[in-house]
């Protein structure tokens, strides 16, 4: 079987392995190595054309993986990641890790993973997540931070001070799965991993496969400290908090006011996607941001069966 190699050579730990290495040792688990060198996501586009019937092997980050991911879907083709990026949620979720050249030389029986994705169909377009999407106060800090520039600690943390203080909940109109669920809300997120952002592990009982969101909502009322949420956050106890909300659903439709939404680790919408005044005036009555689960639209090859975090 032919397995495509897509290699990020900017994600954070890809020192650790050479492309040589990694051809050799899909060669020895008994697959037939295809690298082309990219330096675009654009470029995916091409690489990616002729991989039906095969495997494609990502190494990076979650973003890696979501670059891939996405132009795979509705295909014959399997999937499998080396992680080496800052939060590997997608690889944390399944409970992968180890040198990379042994997981490689796992693949020769590989686990096999269905994965749910999620379809956001907005006024602008129709977008997919693989971890989460949301809005309230995480979207509007990545809306300040400005997650299409490069990296940096002290950006996340100017955004993260300059959106904290006075922080004021918002009233999202929204149901799940027809169930009206409206209210002031510091923070909504639908979630497919256990986790999304920077390590933010929220949603410890999520299954990537079980055609089912989980949905952390965190009430206006009985507002808890912030250093309660990211205390919580740290030990995972986030839903036993009186203000958090765990539920799950299949379907979310949100009335959307212009806030910022985040879909994975993109904000939306962005300068291109934003309609003048008067394509606002036009789209007025078509507001809803409709998120939907397409059950097992990817299937993942792991190096082993799926561990707890």
């Amino acid at each position: 079987m032919k397995a495509t190699l897509v290699y990020n050579s900017n994600a954070r730990a890809t020192s650790q392995v050479t492309v040589e290495e990694m051809q050799e040792a899909l060669h020895n688990a008994g697959y037939e190595p295809v690298y082309t060198p990219t330096e675009s996501e654009e470029e995916l586009d091409g690489v990616l054309s002729d991989a039906d019937g095969g495997l494609v092997l990502a190494v990076g980050g979650d973003g890696t993986v979501r670059a891939v991911a996405l132009r795979l879907l509705g295909r014959d083709v399997k999937l499998a990641l080396l992680p080496m990026g800052t939060a590997n949620n997608i690889a944390r979720t399944f409970g992968i890790d180890g040198a990379p050249l042994d997981m490689i030389a796992a693949l020769s029986d590989p686990f096999k993973c269905k994965f749910d994705v999620g379809k956001v169909t907005t006024p602008w377009g129709v977008d997919y997540f693989l971890e989460a999407m949301g809005f309230g106060f995480y979207a509007d800090t990545l809306s300040e931070y400005g997650p299409d520039q490069p990296k940096s600690i002290l950006r996340a943390i100017g955004a993260f001070t300059k959106t904290l203080p006075d922080y004021q909940p918002k009233l999202f109109q929204m149901a799940l799965d027809g169930e009206d669920t409206s209210g002031e809300y510091m923070l909504v997120e639908v979630l497919n991993t256990t986790a999304f952002g920077p390590r933010l592990r929220v949603a410890p009982k999520a299954d990537t496969g079980d055609g089912l969101f989980e949905v952390i909502r965190i009430r206006a009322q009985e507002r808890e400290s912030f250093l309660g949420y990211v205390t919580s956050l740290l030990a995972e106890g986030l839903e036993d908090l009186p203000s958090v909300d765990v539920s799950q659903c299949k379907r979310l439709e949100l009335t959307w006011g212009g806030f910022p939404l985040h879909i994975d680790g993109v904000v939306h919408p962005n300068q291109t996607e934003r309609p003048s005044a008067r394509k606002r005036e036009q789209q007025s009555g078509n507001r809803v941001v409709t998120v939907e689960v397409i059950p097992q639209a990817l299937e993942f090859w792991l190096p082993h069966e799926p561990q707890p975090a």
